[in-house]
């Protein structure tokens, strides 16, 4: 596929269009409190060895992530992302919390026009830097994320561990449901290969309340660019960073291509003091 084809379909398929459908169904797929528990030592430990007091979340959707790190101790939060739907969302549960993060909407290759100041660290979970489907994207977030951060200031990353999925066809992820007192939902994800890219599709089941609890079912996609390891390298070079940490996942495990179910990387500037 060539550049400009891939640069139409990006523009074609910006990433808050497919989390603007869901709106809050997202979070509903998600276990939040068993993954922020289960994270948490893994951020206390980044948090204090990089001694970081300050964290700009890019891709936060509504924000999980943003509220449990002010948990933690830091000083500045901040949160943005590409839908207007889950920035809506992050900023009404931070006026019901009392809480002082602030959320803008902007995407990876804008940011840097939206937020104004310096991070210690400036973070993208959960995969979404796949959504950025062109190389160029790829450099130009990560050029944003280092005019966004301090001095000392590191960049932390993570994504799908592609070199595994791209190597063994990995289509399929666990199955997850939402219940409440009158309905259930049983969300299922799962990925169309394509040459270059992939298509990552959700579907809702959900049925409904009446006794014939009859299901019905939605179906969401979104297009993904699978990054490999190397090639995300080859872009933190290019942008003037080095590579000082890598994980294959928030249980502290060592990177490993062919068994991590994640890449999770820490970098900073190439020309910053360690």
């Amino acid at each position: 596929m060539n550049y400009n084809t891939m640069r139409t379909l990006y523009e074609e398929n910006q990433a808050g269009n497919f989390y603007d459908l869901l709106a809050g169904e997202y979070d509903q797929m998600m276990d939040w409190e068993s993954r922020l528990e289960r994270e948490s030592p893994f951020f206390e430990k980044i948090f204090r060895e990089y001694g970081i007091q300050s964290l700009l979340d890019v891709g936060c959707g509504t924000g999980r992530h943003c509220f449990h790190f002010e948990t933690l101790g830091l000083e500045t939060v901040m949160g943005a992302d590409s839908s207007g739907k889950a920035v809506e969302l992050a900023r009404a549960r931070a006026a019901a919390s009392g809480s002082e993060i602030q959320f803008v909407q902007a995407s990876f290759t804008d940011v840097v026009d939206t937020v104004s100041g310096r991070f210690d660290l400036v973070c993208s979970l959960g995969n979404s830097i796949s959504h950025l489907l062109i190389y160029d994207d790829l450099e130009r977030a990560f050029r944003n994320f280092g005019r966004l951060l301090s001095d000392r200031g590191v960049i932390l990353l993570q994504c799908l561990n592609w070199d595994l999925r791209l190597a063994n066809r990995q289509r399929f992820f666990p199955p997850s449901s939402h219940l409440t007192a009158k309905s259930e939902k049983l969300f299922f994800r799962f990925l169309d290969f394509h040459d270059e890219l992939v298509t990552m599709n959700l579907v809702i089941f959900q049925q409904d309340g009446s006794s014939a609890r009859k299901w019905a079912n939605r179906i969401f996609s979104t297009t993904l660019r699978p990054w490999r390891r190397e090639i995300i390298r080859m872009a933190l070079e290019d942008s003037g960073f080095i590579t000082v940490r890598e994980y294959g996942g928030t249980d502290l495990s060592e990177y490993h291509p062919a068994k991590s179910s994640d890449y999770i990387f820490i970098a900073r500037k190439a020309f910053s003091t360690p």
